[in-house]
């Protein structure tokens, strides 16, 4: 069945064997980043999750990262991501996280305008500062799909893209579908294609990966300022740390595009 082929490739609950065990470690270790530090907390909008954060970085410059997490896109919390700040906080003196509303209690299309509000609050707050989004998954492709807003692509030094969900279909066509019940339409709108005139862009894979996040990213790659990075040994959850490990490398990667 099509549904079976597609879960092989995109249901890590049952590819990776520690799935849960790598949550376990995010949560665990983004509470530990968080133990006797101030973080400051903005709402962009009136529902619970729509909100960003920020934090005292380990850099210098006018660079401002800020994470995004994945989850398909109806799972997952930022502050269980807040792991990811200790190493992309070396890009800036002040480091964001970024948390949006989920499906399917809202559409597809309120989880891209989330990220796009939650970003120009950051800007407001930040003026002078260029976004380096950092994505995950799910939040690879709020990313990308935020370039969409002139103005977001125009305070936006780049963005590092992580084993991102670009091409909508196979997503329709999976176990998501039950969650999810992607329309057609969203499925065409929201569904992510290679091109020029985005800020740079830097995908970003694990060598342990499934073919197709592999084959998604190296496609995005193909066109504009895009380039594309497979880290050894990673898989879809591992890369989390992989990059974090590797931040000023891959965002010097990026500015270099």
């Amino acid at each position: 069945m099509t549904e079976d082929f597609w879960n092989r490739q995109m249901q890590f609950s049952t590819i990776l064997p520690e799935f849960a065990a790598y949550l376990d470690r995010m949560a665990a270790e983004s509470a530990e980043y968080s133990l006797g530090r101030a973080f400051d907390r903005k709402a962009y909008g009136q529902e619970a999750r729509q909100w960003v954060e920020w934090t005292h970085g380990s850099g210098t410059g006018d660079l401002l990262p800020v994470v995004i997490h994945g989850g398909y896109w109806r799972a997952l919390r930022a502050e269980d991501h807040r792991f990811m700040l200790a190493g992309f906080g070396a890009l800036g003196a002040t480091v964001a996280n970024l948390e949006y509303r989920l499906m399917p209690g809202v559409r597809l299309d309120h989880c891209v305008r989330d990220a796009q509000d939650g970003l120009r609050c950051l800007a407001e707050r930040f003026v002078g500062k260029r976004l380096v989004l950092i994505g995950h998954s799910a939040g690879a492709h709020l990313a990308v799909s935020s370039l969409a807003d002139p103005g977001i692509a125009a305070r936006t030094a780049g963005v590092i893209a992580l084993s991102g969900v670009y091409d909508l279909r196979p997503a329709a066509q999976s176990f998501l579908q039950a969650e999810l019940n992607l329309t057609e339409q969203e499925v065409a709108t929201h569904s992510l294609a290679p091109r020029a005139g985005r800020p740079p862009v830097l995908y970003v894979n694990g060598s342990a990966e499934t073919y197709e996040f592999l084959r998604g990213s190296a496609l995005m790659a193909s066109a504009g300022r895009a380039g594309w990075r497979v880290l050894p040994d990673a898989d879809h959850m591992t890369l989390t740390w992989a990059a974090t490990a590797h931040a000023k490398a891959l965002c010097a990667e990026m500015l270099a595009l």
